[in-house]
């Protein structure tokens, strides 16, 4: 998802200079999550014309050309809103989700939200159009990892992709076809120079997650236990989407930190 929205900011901003079009205004859910839970930020929001306003001033301040520039942009309504995962609002996402429907849709901007397809209310997002990005194809994989790695690292990297990386049970599709576990995997062949890749699916999944849990700092011993725990019970129960009561109940049966609870609430729902 992120991905396709910096593609599109850069086609955006090429159409911008040639023919006075759409500017474009990233905002990323997770971050402005993160500002809607932050006490000194809040009132900034209860008193801008709109979240996406309130998210520029707090990003680049309310004195600074940037945010003049956009808020204008904005108010002449020539800017495309792009909200970047929906999904990840956290505590707020159905706060997020009422104000993108019944507050910046009704003024009249132009947006594009990504979020991953479990969750969505359909009733929700009645009047927007709905596209679904497709997984990417073996050739996209190969054109993925030789841009990346290069051809000899490609090369390297294939009998491994075709051998031991598993298929996807629903789809059938290798799930490097996801465009995060291909970049996880050329990730751990990068840090595996001169090493065997993992051997077994579980070291590739252990291997994976450990990235995972690294980008941003070092997560703590007692957000790991959590997060397996977590992911077992979700396992056993068969369930691809993690609720605020699945991630509680396990909580509670690991004695986890309200810290880490909250932490995971915040990354995870």
């Amino acid at each position: 998802k992120t991905c396709l929205l910096s593609q599109l900011v850069t086609h955006l901003a090429r159409a911008e200079q040639r023919a006075g079009g759409l500017v474009p205004v990233l905002v990323r859910v997770q971050q402005l999550q993160r500002q809607l839970l932050t006490p000194q930020v809040r009132p900034t929001f209860a008193r801008a014309w709109n979240w996406v306003d309130a998210y520029l001033q707090t990003e680049f301040g309310a004195g600074t050309d940037m945010y003049r520039m956009l808020r204008q942009a904005m108010a002449a309504r020539r800017a495309i809103v792009l909200l970047d995962g929906l999904d990840e609002g956290g505590q707020v996402r159905a706060e997020v989700e009422r104000h993108v429907t019944e507050v910046l849709a009704p003024q009249g901007h132009v947006l594009l939200c990504t979020s991953r397809p479990a969750g969505i209310v359909e009733e929700r997002f009645a009047g927007f159009r709905r596209l679904r990005l497709a997984p990417l194809t073996e050739a996209q994989q190969q054109t993925a990892l030789e841009e990346r790695l290069g051809a000899t690292g490609a090369a390297a990297l294939a009998p491994y992709l075709h051998d031991r990386v598993p298929c996807d049970a629903e789809t059938g599709l290798r799930v490097t076809a996801n465009p995060l576990m291909l970049s996880m995997v050329a990730s751990i062949f990068e840090l595996r120079q001169g090493i065997d890749m993992p051997a077994t699916v579980t070291d590739l999944y252990a291997d994976s997650s450990e990235a995972m849990l690294s980008r941003g700092g070092a997560a703590s011993p007692d957000v790991r236990k959590l997060v397996q725990a977590l992911f077992y019970e979700a396992k056993v129960a068969n369930v691809r989407v993690i609720s605020s009561e699945l991630l509680e109940k396990v909580a509670r049966k690991v004695k986890a930190s309200v810290d880490a609870l909250d932490l995971l609430k915040a990354r995870v729902l």
